[in-house]
């Protein structure tokens, strides 16, 4: 008997050990007056993938709906309840790709300063073979003054640990976040692109158009610029038409998760 439970705390103990650490990886942001706020990103092993459809909100991890002051400046992203969070977690399966994190911000002055730890990108428990991410990017319009050898307006985090936005500051929010590999045949290309989304007319009064480049769309989700879920009826993800006639004009922003579990994002501006 005492040899069987001394097997089974040796097992309890060799799990433990192989567990696979917690990665948080943290962009911190402080505005031309001093103000500060951060957003995270977390792999984990208890975390899950949710869609619009099937929300699945990792509250353990932190994803649920973050307390903002709207008078306050405050940096936030979204969840799959649609509320604004200031984490969003995905299980180490997704690994190395941790997209379609949207950030947007309130009452900021520029100029903006984000900073991060580039040796978060090389830790050596990651489950990926060279143990570190080929690929780390914020895509942004505002990032077009920078030439860091991945594109218009994409900032290549592997290349520092910190960067100033006073340049177009007006265009820096929302901006999207992505991870990937790069030794996978084809893997760099499609990383780099799944921010790109063509969305016409734009603006428009009654009806938005979109198209992915090489996948079927499977969710659809419209927030507001403070990361809230609009409602809208008269989405159709086969033609890739949503009907926004009934939203009050304005600027809103466009997510898509596609079949391949890619993500997409794009802004539109609603006319009277």
């Amino acid at each position: 008997m005492r040899s069987n439970l001394l097997l089974a705390f040796a097992c309890a103990l060799a799990i433990a050990a192989a567990a696979q650490p917690t990665w948080r990886f943290h962009l911190a942001f402080e505005d031309g007056t001093g103000a500060r706020d951060t957003i995270w990103m977390v792999y984990d092993t208890m975390a899950t993938v949710g869609s619009d459809f099937q929300p699945q909100v990792d509250y353990a991890l932190g994803e649920g709906a973050a307390q903002i002051d709207y008078s306050s400046f405050n940096v936030f992203t979204w969840n799959w309840d649609g509320d604004s969070t200031k984490i969003h977690a995905l299980p180490y399966t997704h690994y190395p790709f941790h997209d379609g994190t949207i950030i947007d911000a309130i009452n900021w002055t520029p100029p903006m300063t984000i900073s991060w730890d580039t040796s978060l990108f090389h830790a050596p428990y990651l489950p990926y073979i060279q143990g570190h991410f080929g690929i780390a990017y914020m895509d942004a319009i505002a990032f077009s003054q920078f030439d860091t050898g991945l594109g218009f307006g994409m900032y290549n985090m592997l290349t520092s640990d910190d960067v100033t936005i006073d340049f177009l500051s007006e265009l820096l929010f929302p901006f999207g976040v992505a991870f990937g590999a790069v030794d996978d045949v084809g893997l760099a290309d499609q990383v780099m692109s799944d921010t790109i989304l063509r969305i016409w007319p734009n603006p428009t009064a009654s009806q938005i158009c979109f198209r992915l480049p090489t996948s079927e769309v499977k969710d659809v989700l419209i927030t507001d610029l403070t990361g809230r879920k609009i409602p809208c009826h008269g989405i159709s993800t086969s033609s890739g038409t949503v009907d926004v006639s009934m939203l009050p004009p304005g600027l809103y922003q466009v997510h898509l998760i596609s079949t391949q579990n890619l993500h997409y994002h794009g802004l539109f501006e609603k006319m009277p």
